[in-house]
């Protein structure tokens, strides 16, 4: 069963969507779902709502949400790394007083795994409080969200220029020139003044705000499940430059994160097969969690992609 709710934050109504487990175990365990980046809460393949449904076949409580001014939340703004997180806040601090939760955990792929642990190691109060954390491909490179895929590449400005001079009949350019002058001038203008100004204001923010991942991540002290896929790029990125040698400390902590390194998963696990494995890990550890038994996973992160042995993690 789906119950539609609207979520207040900062004056905004937040669009989602609980699944309420028919059947309900003793300990009530919610689980909110952090989509990644451009996505909503239906997810890229519909990958949350999938997974909603199972969590509730499950017995668990699963809440996605669109932020604020998306797909079905009204309004319309600039989406920031700040309104994300503030969103995310409200959402989970809604989803545990209105279902009378005894634990949250949060759920996030990519940006939205950077987004739960943001949160979840600064709670502000005991409402915003996660209390256990499913990291899936998490985003804690902060180079990687300079690049096209994020909207902020830079203009190859030598590539435009090709394509506005020189692309079509280019003796009839020539010809022309003199008559077009005027509007190369004006072309000209926008191309330098693309190539030259300065980062966006909100690139330098999220980049901020991706380089403290790794903070958050050593500071949280519940108990975290990591997950990385096998044709994916992020976890040589998080061994190699936010964590080499385990300078966090993760491997020390009282509770060190286990981990799961999913064979022939791409970044989405956009496939069926993959989403259910990735479904299958989530329920396993989730119902550890909940009944107090030992938490699944390899508890030693792997020091590098290439020694990742397939027997042991999956």
């Amino acid at each position: 069963m789906r119950e539609i709710v609207l979520i207040p934050c900062d004056g905004w109504k937040l669009h989602g969507l609980v699944h309420v487990p028919l059947q309900r175990a003793d300990r009530r365990v919610g689980v909110i779902l952090f989509h990644e980046n451009q996505n909503t809460k239906f997810g890229a393949h519909r990958l949350f709502k999938r997974l909603g449904d199972a969590l509730a076949q499950a017995g668990f409580y699963a809440l996605r949400y669109d932020d604020r001014g998306n797909c079905d939340s009204p309004g319309i703004c600039e989406l920031t790394i700040a309104h994300r997180l503030a969103d995310a806040r409200a959402a989970v601090a809604y989803f545990r007083a209105q279902y009378s939760l005894d634990v949250v955990v949060g759920w996030g792929l990519c940006l939205g795994a950077a987004v739960a642990v943001s949160c979840g190691a600064e709670p502000r109060n005991a409402q915003e409080k996660l209390d256990a954390l499913i990291l899936c491909n998490i985003l804690a490179d902060p180079a990687r969200v300079s690049r096209p895929e994020w909207g902020y590449q830079k203009t190859n400005l030598p590539q435009v220029a090709k394509d506005v001079f020189f692309r079509g009949n280019f003796l009839r350019k020539i010809l022309n020139a003199h008559r077009n002058l005027s509007a190369h001038r004006t072309k000209l203008r926008i191309l330098a003044a693309r190539y030259l100004r300065r980062q966006p204001r909100e690139l330098v923010r999220l980049r901020k705000a991706i380089g403290r991942v790794g903070k958050f991540l050593q500071a949280y002290q519940g108990p975290s499940l990591m997950i990385f896929s096998e044709k994916d790029t992020y976890l040589t990125e998080f061994v190699e430059r936010v964590n080499p040698g385990d300078k966090l400390g993760l491997n020390q902590k009282a509770q060190p994160p286990a981990w799961i390194y999913v064979k022939n998963a791409d970044h989405m696990f956009a496939s069926g097969e993959k989403t259910a494995e990735l479904t299958q890990y989530t329920l396993e550890w989730l119902e550890a969690f909940r009944e107090g038994r030992p938490l699944g996973g390899v508890s030693m992160m792997p020091e590098a992609p290439e020694g990742v042995s397939m027997a042991e993690l999956v």
